[in-house]
């Protein structure tokens, strides 16, 4: 297989389903409208590298509906982290499909790792899912994955909007008051999740550009009910993030309900692909999902 297809025909319920039975709901909302945004694509070509590929869930999700005693489905996936314990659970998942999995950070030489050739030119694909805002010389690792496409290969990534933290309720509550408190929690969060890079579209547009990528298409991800789920549920999403540090995964009972009317309402925005749009400049915007082409 030299491409993985991607589903046009996007379940939403059964990947939220799937997601809410090893993710706190917090984190699920944002993976499934990530995987509703790369459902509109038509295939990822291999070979395929994913920067930060984490636990390996992200993978496993896109391939459940496929034939997993196809011991090559994986084939030509490389994901790569600086975590031990998140690729100890990334290799559980996906070895057996063929994908190989290597402790390496982005911005690091690549030259002879290993002990196989450098990866200059290998890769068809190269996926950063929410990735390269935790890496803090961005430019090095924009310079080594433009370095490791092949001509004409594809970059996607996912990178949160500056203004992310103000689609929360919290936040505007407390700017009801003071500025510099809702600044501050804003600031708060965005320290939490290490953030290093929190850049406007046309920000990214120049970095890339100033690589070398070109044809890139950028949109905003992210939607009302989506946000509200997302902080409703973040409390908890802080306590099985405690577990996780702890246990090295995250707690197998989900914490909250993932049955509701606010759900189905999230649900119904995913189906009818109202998390995503062209308008980057929209208040519920939490993400910018870009394609861009060496």
């Amino acid at each position: 297989m030299t491409s993985i297809p991607l589903d046009s025909a996007f379940d939403e319920r059964r990947a939220w389903n799937f997601l809410c039975q090893h993710l706190p709901i917090s984190l699920a909302v944002r993976e499934i409208m990530r995987l509703r945004c790369l459902s509109g694509l038509k295939e990822l070509q291999k070979p395929i590298l994913d920067v930060g590929c984490g636990d390996g869930l992200f993978w496993e999700n896109i391939i459940r509906d496929m034939n997993h005693n196809d011991r090559e489905l994986l084939n030509g996936l490389l994901g790569i982290d600086i975590n031990a314990n998140e690729l100890a659970l990334a290799s559980a998942r996906l070895k057996n499909l063929g994908a190989e999995i290597l402790e390496f950070d982005i911005t690091a030489s690549n030259e002879g790792v290993t002990g196989k050739k450098s990866w200059e030119g290998r890769f068809a694909t190269v996926i950063a899912n929410c990735s390269l805002e935790h890496v803090p010389d961005i430019e090095l690792a924009i310079g080594n994955i433009y370095k490791n496409l092949e001509k004409n290969g594809i970059f996607i990534l996912f990178v949160p909007a500056p203004g992310w933290t103000s689609s929360m309720a919290t936040k505007r509550f407390f700017g009801l008051f003071s500025g510099r408190i809702a600044g501050l929690f804003g600031g708060a969060l965005d320290g939490f999740f290490q953030h290093h890079h929190i850049y406007p579209s046309k920000v990214w547009e120049f970095l890339l550009s100033g690589f070398g990528f070109s044809e890139i298409k950028m949109m905003s991800v992210g939607s009302v009910s989506g946000n509200k789920l997302f902080e409703r549920f973040l409390p908890t999403a802080f306590i099985a993030f405690i577990w996780k540090l702890i246990a090295k995964r995250y707690p197998q009972r989900v914490l909250g309900s993932t049955a509701s009317r606010l759900v189905e309402e999230f649900l119904s925005d995913v189906r009818t692909q109202a998390v995503v749009s062209n308008d980057l400049k929209r208040s519920e915007t939490i993400e910018y999902f870009i394609v861009c082409r060496k």
